[in-house]
């Protein structure tokens, strides 16, 4: 082995070493803000942020939403959340999943499907294509869907034929009661053919 060969190889050696212990800092600096960060109360009569949960499924209820309804969707899976339900938000999945997966896995297990209207919701392609998962789940059985107001715009015809909740004003006790009954929709025993 020469001179350089020696160098080289110490170089390799101390950048892996300098690899493996940023990322063992980085991992350890990741655990410590999870386990530090916990919301207090799940976001009872505000607009609290919530950590996304520390398990993955099974889902009781499938949060759709457009991408600029972010915060809503937050809110509204947050408190559904502190009310003891597995709710699937897209943008709580966690890292290392595959997202599409993930979210097929949800829409097909979940019990009930909440999209939020919002006034960009038929302009976003993935709350479209949820939109179109959730009614058929529902038509083929096995998924109840209700749609949400999240800001004053009309419902598409056929989410307007379901009974819409409105969550136009969060941080209200009408916002409170809104989720409240979505809770007890969740809750109540399935309905079987014929009843």
């Amino acid at each position: 082995m020469t001179g350089l060969d020696g160098v080289n190889l110490a170089i390799a050696v101390a950048g892996l070493l300098l690899t493996v212990a940023g990322t063992y800092f980085g991992f350890h600096e990741y655990r410590q803000r999870r386990s530090g960060a916990r919301s207090g109360d799940g976001g009872a009569g505000g607009g609290g942020a919530f950590e996304p949960p520390e398990r993955q499924g099974p889902y009781d209820v499938f949060v759709s939403y457009a991408d600029g309804d972010a915060e809503a969707a937050e809110l509204l899976a947050g408190r559904l959340r502190a009310a003891d339900l597995e709710v699937f938000l897209v943008r709580w999945v966690a890292p290392g999943l595959v997202l599409l997966l993930e979210t097929e896995r949800a829409l097909t297990e979940a019990r009930l499907g909440v999209l939020l209207f919002g006034s960009g919701t038929t302009a976003d392609q993935r709350a479209r294509d949820e939109y179109a998962a959730l009614l058929h789940r529902k038509y083929e059985g096995g998924l109840r869907f209700v749609p949400a107001r999240i800001a004053d715009v009309p419902l598409p015809p056929l989410a307007a034929i379901h009974q819409p909740l409105d969550l136009t004003r969060p941080g209200t006790a009408h916002y409170d009661r809104e989720v409240a009954r979505l809770v007890r929709v969740v809750r109540a025993p399935r309905r079987t053919a014929g009843t």
